[in-house]
C-alpha cells in the first residue's frame, strides 16, 4: 500500500479501489485473504482476469485461459472461408492478418505449446482449404511450408519460432538492462 500511494502522490492519479482485483492461490488460507481486502480495499477475484487482451492468472497457464485468441482466429478464418481464394491470397491473408493476432500475447505471457498447436492447425487447414465442409489433404507440413520464399516455403512464421525470439528478447533486456521493463 505504501507503493500505491508513493505511486498516487509522484503521478497525480488515485488508484479506484472499487475496480481493483487481487490475485492469490486458491488454496490461501481464509484469514490471510480477508486481511488483504481489509488492508487494500481491493476486491478478491478467483477467475481470470483480461487486461490489454492477455489473461493474468496465478498458477500455470491453461488451455481455457486462451479461448479469446482461438476464437477471435477461427471466427476470422471462418469469415474469409466462403471466399474463393488462391493459395497465393490464402498465404498473403496469413502472413499479413493472422499471424499478427496473437503477436501481443507472445510477446507479453506464455501460452501452453497446445494452444500453439491449435492455432497453428486452424491456420494449416485455413491455407489447404476445404471441400464439401470437409478438410483437404494437406501437401505439405507446415514446418516445411513455414520455411521463407526462397527455401522453398510460403513465408509464414512458424509461433513456435516467434514465441521464442520474444522469450529471448525478454531474457536479453533482463540481462542488458538488468530490469524486465524495456526502456526508459
Amino acid at each position: 500500500m505504501q507503493t500505491l500511494s508513493s505511486y498516487e502522490n509522484i503521478s497525480g492519479q488515485l488508484v479506484n479501489k472499487e475496480k481493483s482485483h487481487f490475485m492469490i492461490y486458491s488454496n490461501t488460507f481464509n484469514n490471510t485473504t480477508d486481511r488483504i481486502k481489509r488492508v487494500t480495499g481491493f476486491k478478491y477475484k478467483d477467475e481470470v482476469i483480461t487486461y490489454l487482451g492477455c489473461p493474468l492468472f496465478v498458477g500455470r497457464p491453461r488451455i481455457i485461459y486462451f479461448s479469446d485468441l482461438i476464437s477471435k482466429v477461427l471466427n476470422r478464418i471462418s469469415s474469409w472461408k466462403t471466399k474463393t481464394l488462391s493459395y497465393g491470397g490464402r498465404a498473403i491473408l496469413i502472413r499479413y492478418v493472422l499471424r499478427s493476432l496473437p503477436i501481443h500475447l507472445l510477446s507479453a505471457i506464455t501460452p501452453p505449446v497446445t494452444v500453439l498447436k491449435q492455432i497453428q492447425g486452424m491456420i494449416a487447414d485455413f491455407f489447404w482449404g476445404w471441400r464439401n465442409e470437409r478438410k483437404k489433404y494437406h501437401w505439405s507440413s507446415w514446418k516445411n511450408l513455414s520455411y521463407p520464399l526462397d527455401e522453398g516455403g510460403i513465408g509464414v512464421k512458424n509461433l513456435k519460432d516467434v514465441y521464442r525470439a520474444f522469450k529471448y528478447k525478454q531474457w536479453w533486456i533482463f540481462i542488458a538492462r538488468k530490469t524486465l521493463w524495456g526502456t526508459f
